[in-house]
């Protein structure tokens, strides 16, 4: 497997934690030996890990939480740390855009996410083809 691709799934089970609610899964997400930093949007930003995955307790327990998609914009690589830049929005308001910043270091042998920082971005600061609006019946 390439470095991209191993990033790439990385980041995938930190979405798919987040789509099925699944705590577990977002903490084997989260490094647990290297720093973390998490910065959801407009709140401060949560640098203990224990912080964090709590953070994400109250995310995925609540039932009006959105219903995530996101696009991977680009990945940079440092070293054993890569930042990714992802859109993402809300199934239902496909209109309320964020773009957000993931970062995954090594830790034994794996890619593990030490950063996530999630913001407002404009329509019109977005490249490419915007989300598609839901079906209203």
């Amino acid at each position: 497997m390439s470095t991209d691709d191993a990033i790439q799934r990385a980041n995938f089970a930190f979405y798919q934690a987040f789509l099925d609610r699944d705590l577990a899964a977002m903490d084997r997400v989260w490094a647990l030996r290297l720093p973390v930093l998490c910065i959801h949007p407009g709140a401060a930003p949560l640098a203990i890990r224990e912080q964090v995955l709590a953070s994400w307790h109250d995310i995925l327990t609540n039932p009006r939480s959105p219903m995530l998609e996101h696009r991977v914009e680009s990945i940079l690589h440092f070293g054993d740390v890569a930042l990714l830049t992802c859109y993402e929005w809300n199934k239902a308001q496909p209109d309320a855009m964020l773009l957000a910043t993931n970062g995954f270091a090594l830790e034994n042998g794996v890619y593990k996410m030490i950063l996530h920082h999630a913001g407002p971005v404009h329509h019109s600061a977005v490249p490419g083809p915007t989300p598609p609006k839901p079906r209203i019946h």
